[in-house]
């Protein structure tokens, strides 16, 4: 929707992947209708997007042909009778993916035709059934079928009067659309609202402090109108224009939907503090010496969150306040130390997890993958050790995150060696190559060690608790 919005202001949705819009006024401006269709591909590229594209006089023909042609691009042009030879030879089941048909199913007359007693009543339209218009598409088919009808211009051979005699209105429009014709001229949809709010300040602002001011005063108007349209914002977006012409823009992706002023506030305030305009910056602002002329919010909505608190639940801290503190703690560790811990897809006791953003309103796993068989719980009291002088010994063990090196140890108890390796196709030093054991020393601790079988040093995996 987005892609066709900056080729024509005039885009009508027909589905979840499908858009047609005007392009009648774009000729004076990129040429030739195939002109066209190459820029619009284009920027489908650049955005990533996968499209097929179709030029035609009417939206109904540029439909068949997206839909039953796999070509990239494919350009009509020419009166009606061009439109209908470039759609005679498509499949006749095309013509069921015509936009308003389901529509028209509903619409048909379900009252039987009285028939008289001494004369022959001409047969009634098609009625509908329980089955919907499924039923209607398998009938469609099937009479086609039957008449040896195979393609559109085979259909558009038929009579008019007679398919909606035998179909109804649904015959007629099979046959309007077999040629290519519109029934409904092309409806724009509204564009989507935008929340944005900027301020053109009067002199430039070269401190956090009064530009924390600004953006309060901006993210009070964004709340007002988010708590009209009953929306939260998902994702922020600052833009600050600096006196030396230069832009800076930075966006911030929130956990949940929001619309407190105040978080917005903070969040934005952190984040520039975290993240200062690029350029000459000063140590006591943060921000550039050449000063911020202009401030523009903008924010990216979601329907709003309907929070009801449980009897039995605990009670958490709201998406709001976990926002807040996250930023805080991105801003005085660093962005990159914040963070959730997720277990990595590796055999190296080292590295077997790593850090993700953290979201609490993340897919929790499976309850039944988690839920125990009570009957495994349960200790079978025979194979239990009954000799009071065996002990069980409840260790905890420490990992030492950069292990540091040592001499090669001297034991008293070892156990070992277990040899781990992996990676070694990798060249960004990510390969490992030991041997680990488990020790107990002269003076009674218990160690984990390992020794790089590629550089012969020893290192210190941990230490047993």
């Amino acid at each position: 929707m987005n892609l066709a919005r900056l080729c024509s202001p005039r885009v009508e949705l027909l589905g979840p992947e499908s858009v047609v819009f005007d392009a009648s006024g774009l000729s004076r401006v990129l040429g030739t209708p195939r002109d066209i269709a190459r820029e619009v591909q284009r920027l489908a590229i650049e955005r990533g997007v996968r499209a097929r594209i179709v030029m035609a006089p009417t939206t109904t023909a540029a439909w068949l042909i997206a839909q039953a042609k796999p070509a990239a691009i494919t350009v009509v042009e020419g009166n009606a009778g061009k439109v209908a030879e470039a759609l005679a030879l498509l499949p006749v089941a095309v013509l069921l993916t015509v936009p308003g048909l389901a529509d028209l199913a509903k619409d048909v007359r379900r009252q039987r035709v009285p028939r008289g007693r001494n004369f022959r009543a001409a047969p009634s339209p098609m009625r509908t059934s329980n089955a919907g218009f499924v039923r209607v598409e398998a009938e469609i088919l099937t009479t086609f079928e039957r008449w040896g009808v195979r393609t559109l211009g085979e259909v558009a051979a038929l009579s008019r009067a007679e398919l909606r005699a035998r179909f109804g209105d649904i015959g007629a429009r099979l046959h309007e659309a077999s040629l290519g014709e519109d029934r409904l001229p092309l409806t724009p949809g509204a564009e989507p609202r935008r929340f944005v709010e900027r301020l053109l300040l009067d002199w430039p602002i070269e401190g956090l402090e009064p530009l924390s001011f600004v953006v309060a005063r901006l993210c009070e108007s964004l709340s007002k109108q988010l708590e009209d349209a009953d929306r939260g914002a998902v994702a922020v977006t600052t833009r600050l224009a600096l006196v030396s012409k230069a832009g800076f823009e930075r966006t911030l992706h929130l956990p949940a939907p929001m619309r407190d002023a105040r978080v917005l506030r903070t969040l934005i305030h952190l984040d520039l503090e975290a993240h200062p305009p690029t350029g000459v910056t000063d140590d006591t602002t943060g921000l550039a010496t050449s000063g911020v002329e202009a401030v523009e919010i903008e924010v990216e909505v979601s329907p709003g969150r309907i929070v009801q608190g449980a009897l039995f639940v605990r009670t958490v801290p709201t998406p709001e306040s976990l926002a807040t503190l996250v930023a805080r703690l991105g801003a005085l560790m660093g962005g990159d130390r914040v963070g959730a811990p997720s277990l990595a897809d590796t055999h190296d006791e080292r590295s077997n997890f790593t850090q993700i953003p953290l979201n609490p309103h993340r897919e929790s796993t499976n309850p039944q993958r988690e839920s125990t068989n009570p009957q495994r719980e349960c200790t079978n009291p025979q194979r239990e050790s009954t000799n009071p002088q065996r002990k069980r010994l409840n260790l905890g063990f420490r990992r030492l995150r950069l292990p540091p090196a040592l001499r090669k140890p001297e034991a008293k108890v070892a156990a070992g060696p277990w040899r781990s390796s992996g990676r070694w196709w990798r060249r960004d030093g990510s390969a490992w190559d030991r041997d680990t054991w488990d020790l107990e020393t002269a003076s009674g601790e218990l160690l984990r060690v390992s020794r790089n079988r590629r550089s012969k040093n020893w290192e210190l995996e941990g230490v047993y608790d």
